[in-house]
């Protein structure tokens, strides 16, 4: 019978929370059937890395995780007879990596392959052809040349039916939706420069409806900035219900006669905040209807706002309106 390789489309996802899942990695021989070793997951990365470098990327590491993220769907998707990126209860590679105990934050990604006829043992060629099929093929080709990336996994799977399964899976911080085709998008900022690039944007909605332009308020910047996590805070949330005046220096407590916390949060966009990031988080909240009437208000005169990332992928960004007298 002559063997037939076939890579699934790829799959791109920004984790959500899953359940945890039953594993079983380590398959007996006794059932027939072989999982590739240390050597071969190597040899994967080796080639991922190969081809990030002809095209000027960063390498990647081979991470635990990952690799049992992707083992796993290797031998669940033989052991059940199915072919796709989301199991039968609908679980995605997202939800798998978390079961294993990886971030929902990260941006994460899958290729998948099989072959009908292959016979065993597992070889180093069948390594090699499968890399190969995925770099001519363009959606597969994207993840493993895709930035924002920084871990790799490798599952495979054969058994004596001739029946083969290859998954390689991806994770990283990403990038900021729309950073590399906006022009200076991808421009890390100063936490001055992202409350003043947030600013400009407000206030052109602003003026387009003939309110007056707010100004920015380097109070309410700095009592922003201190209701955001630091970067290496163990629970990278902010306070559901802030006290927004116990930010504030107490000097000038007096002086706000109203305020208002506008929050947001993305996950896989990137380590460090960037212009691409002022830009997505000012859109959502100008497109909200809710969000829209405090930003547009005529009662307000003052604007402080930040962004504050965890560097694996999650980004919150905290605004203050304020009113002063």
């Amino acid at each position: 019978m002559s063997s037939a390789l076939s890579p699934a489309m790829s799959r791109l996802t920004i984790g959500l929370p899953a359940f945890a899942i039953a594993l079983a990695v380590l398959v007996s021989p006794s059932a027939g059937r072989e999982t590739g070793g240390e050597a071969l997951r190597w040899l994967a990365l080796e080639l991922v890395n190969q081809s990030r470098a002809a095209h000027n990327l960063p390498p990647l590491r081979l991470e635990a995780k990952l690799t049992s993220a992707a083992q796993f769907h290797a031998d669940d998707m033989l052991r059940r007879d199915y072919y796709a990126h989301n199991s039968p209860e609908g679980r995605s590679v997202s939800d798998r990596y978390q079961s294993f105990g990886g971030s929902r934050w990260v941006l994460t990604a899958e290729n998948i392959a099989k072959c009908e006829g292959c016979k065993p043992p597992l070889s180093e060629v069948y390594v090699r052809q499968m890399h190969e099929k995925w770099m001519l093929s363009p959606g597969h080709r994207a993840n493993i040349l895709r930035e924002g990336l920084d871990s790799f996994g490798y599952g495979i799977i054969i058994d004596a039916s001739e029946r083969f399964y290859a998954v390689q899976t991806f994770a990283g911080p990403g990038t900021p939706e729309g950073a590399a085709s906006a022009a200076g998008g991808d421009t890390a900022l100063s936490p001055e420069e992202q409350a003043g690039a947030a600013l400009e944007r407000i206030n052109a909605r602003r003026e387009a409806i003939g309110r007056t332009p707010l100004k920015l308020s380097a109070p309410l910047s700095a009592a922003a900035r201190s209701l955001a996590p630091g970067r290496g805070a163990s629970d990278f949330n902010v306070d559901p219900s802030p006290d927004l005046y116990g930010a504030l220096p107490a000097a000038e407590r007096k002086s706000w006669p109203s305020l208002t916390v506008l929050l947001a949060s993305c996950g896989g966009c990137g380590a460090t905040p960037m212009a691409a990031d002022v830009a997505n988080f000012i859109g959502q909240w100008l497109g909200h209807q809710d969000y829209e009437k405090i930003l547009l208000s005529g009662d307000l005169t003052h604007w402080g706002f930040t962004i504050a990332a965890d560097g694996q992928g999650k980004k919150i960004a905290v605004g203050l309106a304020g009113k002063r007298n």
